[in-house]
């Protein structure tokens, strides 16, 4: 199995946090032709301004920011390693797939406990790549 099996689940939410940036920007840029942009100088400002769902994406694509950094050093220190097998490829699937159901919960209807829960399995998916990593290397 190649490095690039493991690195393909991190290109994709990379990919993935790319969308959510360009509906994030492309909202924000209407709002802006009709107000003055200087308003987004910080963004707690834009409370209330906003559209609801322009609020969600923004923050869905805050969250992109958080728990995906330790998936994204925990997949390459693996792949530096190049020590790993095909559960662990799954793993990381599973993590993005987590990541892009937590996106949709939050743009849709925003079921926060489903959203929790679904925060939750994914902290424990990253928690398990790491111990079955370090298993292999024992």
């Amino acid at each position: 199995m190649d490095q690039i099996s493991i690195l393909m689940p991190i290109l994709i939410l990379i990919i993935w946090n790319f969308l959510i940036f360009l509906f994030l920007a492309t909202s924000r840029f209407f709002l802006f032709r009709k107000k003055d942009p200087q308003i987004a100088a910080h963004t707690k400002d834009l409370r209330g301004l906003l559209p609801l769902w322009t609020e969600r994406l923004a923050d869905n694509y805050n969250h992109l920011f958080e728990q995906p950094v330790a998936f994204y050093a925990a997949v390459i220190s693996i792949a530096v390693i190049n020590n790993f097998d095909l559960f662990l490829v799954q793993l990381a699937w599973t993590f993005v797939i987590l990541r892009v159901v937590h996106s949709i919960v939050q743009l849709t209807f925003n079921f926060v406990p489903l959203r929790f829960f679904l925060f939750c399995l994914g902290w424990f998916v990253i928690a398990y790549i790491i111990y079955h990593q370090v298993n292999l290397l024992s």
